[in-house]
């Protein structure tokens, strides 16, 4: 029963961000997050509500610091968790921090599987990274 309510709290937070995404209006991703954290809170065990959370917070409102707070609790739980590790990666560029980037990436890389769906991508922000240093 918690997971089913944190589901649909979770469900709830994404169309707000469709909303928000569609209309370019700050107010719905605020409520997103609002339902993302929610979920979170109702079951900790629902790691996605956590991921989209912090992914929105970066992306579309660009509180970077919070959306990486989010990736290192997510990280800190489970160390493996590969979509952490790449969207961390993908704040800490956004927040000019490319050493930081560039070894979550490498690990990123080295935990996950070549068919996973970001895994072109790291190769590349990787090989950009390394021409930065």
């Amino acid at each position: 029963m918690r997971f089913l309510w944190a589901w649909l709290l979770y469900t709830w937070g994404g169309l707000h961000r469709y909303f928000g995404i569609q209309n370019s209006i700050a107010g719905e991703f605020e409520r997103a997050v609002h339902y993302f954290g929610r979920a979170y809170q109702v079951d900790p065990t629902f790691r996605a509500a956590r991921l989209h959370r912090g992914i929105l917070l970066g992306r579309e409102l660009g509180r970077i610091d919070e959306a990486i707070a989010d990736f290192d609790a997510l990280l800190a739980e489970d160390p493996t968790y590969s979509l952490a590790l790449f969207n961390r990666a993908m704040m800490w560029m956004e927040n000019g921090r490319y050493p930081q980037a560039l070894a979550d990436m490498e690990t990123y890389l080295a935990q996950s599987d070549p068919s996973d769906e970001n895994w072109n991508d790291a190769q590349r922000i990787v090989r950009l990274l390394r021409e930065e240093d």
